[in-house]
């Protein structure tokens, strides 16, 4: 229980990081965007090898989630 207490705690802080360094950008550069993504992405493949009971689904690339969710955007 307290590993995954550490776990979630440590994602937070890298997922609060992470927010303050891309709004600190300015958040409109897509390579800001891009590299915050791929980060989340990181962090959370790293969680399924440490603990595999983690919903473990495949990886999708920036592109992909880039795609989905301009098809969601209202026209």
């Amino acid at each position: 229980m307290a590993n995954i207490i550490r776990a979630l705690a440590l994602v937070f802080t890298q997922a609060l990081t992470l927010a303050f360094i891309v709004f600190a950008s300015g958040c409109s550069s897509d390579a800001a965007k891009r590299t915050a993504y791929e980060t989340l992405q990181n962090v959370r493949q790293r969680e399924c090898l440490k603990n595999p009971s983690v919903d473990c689904g495949k990886r999708e690339g920036y592109e992909d989630y880039q795609r989905k969710r301009k098809g969601l955007e209202p026209p």
